[in-house]
């Protein structure tokens, strides 16, 4: 697993400018309890969760998060999980969630895998193109014409320099080696991404991870590489989201996340209202310093999705 500081990777969010979608206007949040505290004030006609930093960690479920999901389906109202974990198919993001103890179905995920069909015939078929992954051969077997790049550390960059493009899915497999190497590829002849996982850092087991997003942003930077990103926070996914809830106006859909640059700037760039906890990335952090730094503000804010176990910071 690839770590970096938190500072590191909120300044590459911060730099990244206009390869982020526009900021939304600011607004005031409100600090609140819980998420159950949100339902009992707003009129909310579905709940829309991130995962990482929301209801899990990694190895841990954040305290609180399967009663929050109880509390929501007693409501009667619609679940989705709208996140960038892509390493599986929504099917299977959702059998991790419930192997931690988390009611959560396959068909209330929805990630930028969903939308790898499209970006994957806009190139052709993925023809001439390489693909990283973590578990490659579901890929391939939806995607044949893909080639598969592995054991990155062991292979001299000159070995990819046929292939036209890459698709990046994710690099939690990857060591320092890895890391080097890409970066050696991307110099020696720059090439388009697709990145299905747009995330800079994700919060896990206590550390800030380096994720394909990073990886995107920092290739575009420094050689000029057109990146297709496919998740959070980019109009496409919330497109997908939306139109699962025909005739619900956006700001009905309540999205619970915990980072500023994918959580907030997608949700309310798409309309929706969002529920910032600060069990995520922004742990032990001052919040509203991050939000001035960022200039993205939620509506509500809370330590956690259930019961309050973070220090507030507002």
């Amino acid at each position: 697993m690839l770590t970096q500081a938190f500072e590191t990777a909120w300044s590459a969010y911060l730099g990244a400018g206009s390869l982020l979608p526009p900021s939304p206007p600011p607004v005031t949040p409100r600090r609140v309890a819980d998420l159950a505290d949100v339902l009992d004030r707003e009129a909310i006609a579905a709940v829309v969760l991130d995962a990482y930093g929301v209801l899990h960690t990694g190895s841990d479920v954040v305290p609180g998060a399967a009663q929050a999901i109880e509390d929501v389906r007693r409501r009667g109202l619609p679940i989705r999980i709208l996140t960038n974990d892509v390493t599986h198919e929504p099917a299977g993001v959702a059998a991790g969630l419930r192997r931690r103890g988390l009611d959560i179905r396959a068909d209330e995920v929805v990630s930028g895998r969903d939308l790898l069909p499209e970006a994957i015939a806009a190139i052709g078929g993925g023809a001439g193109w390489g693909v990283v992954a973590i578990h490659p051969d579901a890929i391939v077997a939806r995607f044949p014409d893909l080639s598969v790049m592995e054991d990155l550390a062991g292979t001299d960059p000159a070995a990819w320099d046929s292939l036209d493009g890459f698709v990046l899915v994710d690099c939690f497999h990857w060591s320092r080696a890895d890391l080097a190497v890409f970066g050696q590829i991307m110099a020696r002849r720059p090439r388009p991404l697709v990145i299905p996982n747009p995330d800079v850092t994700c919060p896990y087991d206590g550390a800030c991870t380096i994720e394909p997003g990073a990886l995107g942003l920092a290739a575009a930077r420094d050689h000029g590489v057109a990146v297709r990103f496919l998740g959070k926070p980019f109009p496409p996914i919330y497109d997908r989201l939306k139109a699962a809830f025909p005739g619900v106006p956006a700001e009905r859909l309540l999205m619970v996340g915990d980072s500023p640059h994918t959580d907030i700037l997608g949700a309310r760039g798409a309309g929706l209202r969002c529920l910032l906890v600060e069990s995520g990335l922004l742990a032990g952090q001052d919040a509203t310093r991050r939000f001035t730094e960022s200039g993205l503000w939620p509506e509500f804010i809370a330590p956690a999705i259930g019961a309050a176990t973070v220090t507030a910071s507002v």
